[in-house]
């Protein structure tokens, strides 16, 4: 048994044995070809350039102190990943920053073009304990990925909210959108944004759990991101549970694009969630989305170009300020099908509205 404990561990000492430290951004793309695990050490990135990461199968990565990316007008994103077997992990107290607030025009995808930060395809990854600060427009693009966990991610884009920021504040700072993938969990994360907190738009066998959103739009499913293709419109087997939210537009927001081909939302749930202090809507449920700019008016007809299938909403609590509906709900004729609120719990002066009616709930 002692051989065999030497062996192994000499093994997984030979896989990580040579570790290139990059302080210099010219000498990213040499370490991604060579070695397997690389420490990002105070880099700064160039404006106008990518953080290119094509990663070596089984390559480890860890972000060490200031990861700063300059100021230029383009598109991004400014972080790409690729691979399998890979682990992404940051050091206590590192922060990747994209200095958001050089951007921010309070319009977000509808103003100056904006960098998006990270566009990530993974399979059988992890990336955990990761801080950051300042996005210019959304954070994380999770696509075309299987067997992945997002952990231990703080979004802190306070800096951009309007208070702080009056006609320089964030916009269109999504927290984590998923397109496209299977078996993912992201938990345990911080978000401080102007957008969706986390925003699930195609993919099976998703759960998102252990959440703090502040100020954004909510934990959301955004469903119809495709004119053709059915199975990019659809999601099936999602999960959000235990989060809390606060001071944000809605708390719980699915919204299928009307705009969109066809597609199905189903088997989706929302467990033991809590809010408070929201703006819009406690829940907002609608077959009527648009992707429009800023303050513009939705269509009035929603369409069941997407319908909504097998929807729970369990152990849900919360408040909406004034001016908000506690739960609104709009659906198409024949677009919502079986849906079972229990124990769900809204308070708020205004009345809610609702065209559908789930079972065990009275709107």
């Amino acid at each position: 048994m002692k051989i065999i404990s030497l062996f192994l561990v000499a093994c997984i000492t030979i896989v990580y044995s040579e570790v290139c430290t990059v302080s210099e951004f010219g000498e990213v793309q040499n370490a991604v070809q060579t070695c397997k695990d690389i420490i990002l050490d105070n880099l700064f990135v160039p404006g106008g350039e990518a953080l290119k990461l094509p990663l070596q199968d089984g390559t480890r990565v860890t972000f060490r102190g200031n990861t700063t990316f300059g100021h230029a007008v383009w598109t991004g994103p400014l972080v790409e990943i690729n691979g399998t077997n890979i682990q992404f992990e940051g050091e206590d107290g590192a922060i990747i920053d994209g200095q958001g607030q050089l951007y921010w025009d309070g319009k977000g995808g509808w103003g100056d073009v904006k960098p998006s930060f990270f566009t990530v395809q993974l399979h059988n990854s992890s990336m955990k304990n990761i801080n950051v600060l300042n996005t210019p427009k959304d954070c994380v693009l999770l696509t075309d990925s299987t067997n992945v966990e997002l952990s231990n991610w703080t979004i802190d884009d306070s800096a951009g909210d309007q208070d702080k920021a009056p006609g320089k504040y964030g916009h269109n700072t999504d927290g984590f959108d998923v397109f496209n993938s299977t078996d993912v969990i992201i938990r345990d994360a911080v978000v401080y944004n102007q957008d969706d907190c986390v925003a699930v738009r195609s993919g099976n066998n998703i759960t998102i759990e252990n959440f703090y959103c502040h100020g954004g739009h909510g934990l959301s499913i955004s469903a119809g991101w495709s004119n053709d293709s059915f199975f990019l419109n659809t999601l099936t087997n999602v999960k959000f549970r235990n989060s809390l939210l606060e001071e944000g537009q809605n708390a719980i927001h699915i919204k299928t694009h009307i705009d969109a081909g066809k597609g199905l939302m189903e088997n989706i749930t929302y467990e033991n969630i809590t809010f408070s202090g929201m703006i819009n809507n406690g829940i907002n449920i609608q077959q009527n989305y648009k992707n429009i700019p800023p303050n513009s008016t939705m269509p009035s007809v929603p369409d069941n170009n997407i319908p909504i299938k097998n929807l729970e909403l369990k152990n849900i609590h919360g408040s909406v300020k004034s001016s908000a509906y506690p739960v609104y709900i709009l659906c198409a004729d024949e677009g919502c099908f079986n849906w079972n609120f229990f124990n769900v719990s809204v308070e708020g002066t205004k009345t809610s509205s609702c065209n559908y009616s789930p079972s065990n709930f009275t709107c």
